[in-house]
């Protein structure tokens, strides 16, 4: 990531999404997870339809919708679903960092299924990181949230196989449109899981909380996936895997400054083990 001004595309798209965390804190205050998955992915949907709509273009052929659907339910349903619900019982700094093992994972699956193939120091690397997410969990879990932490390693998991696999179907696709149709095509599996979980509550019109979402859905998801996209089609998933880490570290300082969370010496050791796992996996063969 060295043209185009692509650095600092991707510090943005880490601030937005470092932010999220911190921000659904913000948002139990006002009402409950279903609420949150609902209005934030329609806020991205409304918000992304205005800005990209020049760049939308809808599949042809239904191998082509069954693909977008596919992308959708994995980086947005099931990602979005898991990760909310999943931090009601953990701390934004440690969901953060659980939910950014995903790195890691995307380059095992696109080992198996892209056939990105590696040596031993990105191997060495993926141990690692791995290695740091271990600590993290078994020092972190207690018999209250241990639910909730497998919740995180299986929306990490969602969101992993997601990316690999539209970097082997959809490179194809313009970013901007394709992100706008994945919140498109999510939006009846995430109506679904709203209703039968929460359902619409009345806490939906509450100002402060329309504009938690209306961040989330705009800067945080809209603005930060269309970037998102859009380096992973100039780069393989173990190019730009290797800097993810820095999404966790900046929640991890967001949680602290803006929440007040204790974070455990634990904690941060797992973390560095695993953020050093993730760069070395990125940048070495």
């Amino acid at each position: 990531m060295q043209k185009n001004g692509e650095p600092v595309l991707f510090f943005f798209m880490a601030f937005f999404w470092g932010l999220n965390y911190i921000m659904v804190k913000y948002a139990y205050v006002y009402d409950v997870s279903s609420s949150i998955l609902l209005m934030r992915v329609l806020y991205a949907l409304v918000f992304s339809a205005i800005i990209f709509v020049r760049q939308i273009r809808f599949p042809r052929t239904p191998m082509e919708h069954l693909k977008v659907f596919v992308l959708s339910n994995l980086n947005i349903t099931a990602f979005f679903a898991l990760w909310f619900f999943g931090e009601t019982g953990v701390s934004a700094s440690l969901t953060s960092i659980v939910i950014y093992s995903y790195p890691i994972m995307s380059l095992v699956a696109s080992y198996a299924l892209l056939n990105d193939r590696f040596g031993r120091g990105k191997a060495m690397g993926i141990a690692l990181g791995f290695a740091g997410l271990i600590i993290i969990f078994f020092r972190s879990i207690n018999v209250s949230n241990y639910i909730d932490l497998i919740m995180l390693i299986l929306a990490a998991l969602s969101w992993a196989m997601g990316t690999v696999f539209y970097r082997k179907f959809l490179t194809g696709y313009d970013s901007a449109g394709l992100n706008t149709l994945q919140l498109l095509y999510a939006m009846p599996a995430v109506i679904l899981i709203a209703f039968m979980t929460g359902g619409i509550n009345r806490n939906l019109m509450i100002p402060q909380f329309n504009l938690i979402m209306l961040y989330m859905g705009s800067l945080g998801t809209a603005v930060a996936y269309f970037i998102f996209l859009t380096l992973y089609r100039r780069y393989r998933v173990s190019d730009i895997s290797a800097f993810f880490f820095i999404v966790p570290a900046i929640s991890v300082i967001l949680s602290v400054i803006l929440l007040h969370e204790a974070v455990s010496r634990i904690m941060l050791i797992g973390f560095a083990v695993m953020s050093v796992g993730i760069y070395l996996s990125g940048r070495l063969r």
